[in-house]
């Protein structure tokens, strides 16, 4: 299931890139980019652009909501709660898809339950929307519990370690408190994924 979801993640993962760095004063496109790109690149975003399809988020959403009302948190093993580390991976995962949605979107419909019916997602496209910082609030509640929790192992998948699929929930809530203007916490949840105790994050300039 967690695979499935890294999956659906990589439809969206380049699109997240070209939104930001594209549509960013430090970058252009060419006369060889695509009318979609100059389009997105413009700021001139319309229905038809394939770079502009909200349901793609959703599909994210929809099934990190499925996993999360469906998996057995309190499954013990050798006393270990076995689905713990993948339950907070896909909480993350969530959280840093509607981040993307709200950057883009600015006010969407915030989902948290899954959707099982064409008539359920009408009614949850009509809730009132939420707007980027009530979005990230929300998220820092939901994920801080999960800040100490280890990122699942899956060991090597294509030659690629698997540990890179996940996203460090401390760094995601920096990021997240930022976009609230809570930048005091968003500076203490960088430094404390900096300086590990354990694992410090090495950073460099080349």
């Amino acid at each position: 299931s967690v695979m499935g979801i890294i999956r659906q993640m990589q439809v969206i993962a380049d699109r997240t890139v070209l939104l930001g760095e594209v549509r960013a004063d430090l970058m252009t496109t060419t006369d060889k980019a695509t009318t979609a790109v100059k389009q997105m690149a413009a700021f001139d975003f319309n229905e038809e652009n394939p770079y502009n399809r909200i349901s793609d988020y959703y599909a994210v959403i929809n099934n990190c909501n499925y996993y999360l009302a469906n998996a057995d948190t309190n499954f013990v093993r050798l006393g270990k709660k076995i689905f713990e580390k993948e339950y907070a991976a896909v909480k993350t995962y969530r959280a840093w898809t509607y981040l993307q949605l709200a950057k883009v979107y600015g006010q969407v419909p915030l989902v948290t339950e899954p959707v099982l019916t064409e008539m359920q997602a009408e009614q949850e496209m009509n809730k009132t929307r939420s707007d980027i910082t009530a979005i990230c609030n929300y998220f820092i509640n939901d994920l801080q519990r999960y800040v100490d929790t280890e990122i699942p192992q899956y060991g090597e998948v294509e030659s690629f370690n698997s540990k890179f699929f996940f996203i460090p929930v401390r760094v995601l809530l920096g990021e997240m408190c930022l976009w609230a203007g809570r930048y005091q916490e968003a500076a203490t949840y960088f430094s404390q994924y900096l300086n590990k105790k354990n694992a410090p994050v090495i950073t460099r300039t080349s």
